[in-house]
């Protein structure tokens, strides 16, 4: 089932007060400065909610400390960042500022571009994600309440704003506001208005369409799990026609349920062939609600719409007795890709290590858990990709953390470069 709902470009409306904040920073000759070699690479760590980048030239043995070590990123709430290129881009969550960064010889970060994503988008609060190799997109979803004469919510307008932002220029060549319409699938739940999205996220663009998946926020938010009203029954993604930002519209599947714009690591990746594949993930409010029954899955969507044909069942092929979950994932080829796993059994989603990394391949429906500790992947983003290897970090509260190393032709796990340990969480290597 598609649902149509207008849009409009508001191109004109804000270019000049964003331009402003598309200047380099007070570091004027930081584009005088050569990049480092390709080999280099940064992890980066939150120590009690502050982030710091610092940089490696390997990853594979050695150690690297946070101590007296690494650039203090501003992050009023949190530091959310990518790489693409020879630049890195930190988020300040809180303020709405994009910094683009690029790594200096001596172990620092250049500021080479500041960008107010915030104005861009009416939010200092906005996400982001690199949607190809020369676009960035920015989006934030506002919510209006509809009230009926005795002054009863009765349901809300929910309003996508996004920036299409040139890469590496870093400058905004599209603005648009669209109206998300609400689904009948997103209406159900025993309450007249069920649920309403609340967020887009991880847009991936494959040929003339881009892909943007939907959280969706349970109206009922105060009752603790299973008590709540039951989740949306199908999937729903977001898709306009690519690069006119025109015809947007909401695709459908009734096969599984859950949001599909995942957390901090991607939820959409787009295959060799142009396909997309696409995970799953449970909330309801603010929290996690993994009820018996509900499923991980991967599904797929080809030329705009869900291919009803395929659904790759994450749960059913780990075979555990744990009630299993995901946040986003990793795709390095050749349709394997690398998953962080919640396993329910273990504890609490975002708190304790109760995560694995599972390898996966979307052709063959494979799935298999890989021997790293239990560590606490909630809120990890990104990993590296060296030729037939794959690099994550996994750091255990109050254990040595450590950079691991994933065959993609086969199971092996191998330690590599060692880290703090304690109360570091490194959330992504670049």
């Amino acid at each position: 089932m598609n649902t149509r709902f207008k849009f409009t470009q508001l191109l004109g409306l804000i270019f000049p007060a964003v331009f402003m904040m598309s200047c380099s920073s007070d570091n004027d000759n930081a584009g005088d400065n050569p990049p480092v070699e390709p080999a280099n690479y940064s992890v980066l760590a939150n120590i009690d909610r502050t982030y710091y980048l610092a940089q490696t030239d390997d990853l594979t043995q050695g150690n690297l400390s946070f101590v007296n070590n690494g650039t203090q990123l501003n992050s009023d709430i949190s530091a959310k960042v990518l790489k693409q290129g020879d630049f890195l881009y930190s988020l300040n969550y809180g303020t709405g500022i994009l910094t683009q960064l690029r790594t200096q010889e001596d172990g620092s970060y250049a500021t080479v571009k500041e960008l107010d994503a915030g104005l861009a988008v009416g939010s200092t609060t906005p996400r982001y994600k690199i949607a190809n190799e020369t676009t960035l997109m920015l989006y934030n979803v506002t919510t209006e309440e509809v009230k009926n004469n005795a002054d009863e919510i009765v349901d809300y307008v929910c309003t996508l704003r996004f920036a299409a932002v040139n890469l590496p220029d870093l400058t905004i060549s599209n603005l648009t506001e669209f109206v998300i319409p609400q689904s009948e699938n997103a209406k159900l739940g025993g309450s007249s208005i069920g649920f309403h999205p609340m967020r887009v996220d991880s847009p991936v663009i494959s040929g003339n369409k881009i892909y943007f998946g939907i959280m969706h926020l349970d109206i009922q938010s105060s009752p603790i799990p299973p008590f709540r009203t039951p989740k949306q029954t199908g999937l729903e993604t977001l898709v306009f026609d690519y690069p006119s930002f025109a015809n947007g519209k909401i695709v459908e599947s009734n096969s599984a349920a859950g949001h599909t714009g995942g957390y901090r690591a991607p939820s959409m990746h787009v295959d060799e062939r142009g396909d997309v594949y696409q995970s799953n993930w449970f909330a309801s409010g603010s929290r996690f609600d993994l009820s018996a029954g509900d499923k991980t899955v991967i599904k797929k969507l080809t030329n705009g719409s869900y291919d009803e044909t395929y659904e790759f069942n994450i749960s059913e092929a780990l075979g555990l007795d744990s009630n299993v979950g995901t946040i986003g994932w990793f795709y390095v080829g050749n349709g394997v890709g690398f998953m962080p796993i919640h396993i329910e059994t273990e504890g609490n989603i975002v708190r304790e290590d109760s995560w694995k990394v599972a390898k996966i391949n979307v052709y063959n429906k494979t799935a298999e858990l890989l021997d790293v500790p239990f560590s606490r992947l909630f809120s990890y983003q990104n990993g590296v990709i060296e030729g037939t290897k794959f690099f994550m970090a996994i750091s255990p509260q109050n254990q040595d953390a450590f950079i691991y190393e994933f065959n993609t032709e086969n199971s092996s796990v191998k330690k590599g470069l060692a880290l703090d340990g304690g109360n570091l969480l490194i959330e992504g290597i670049y």
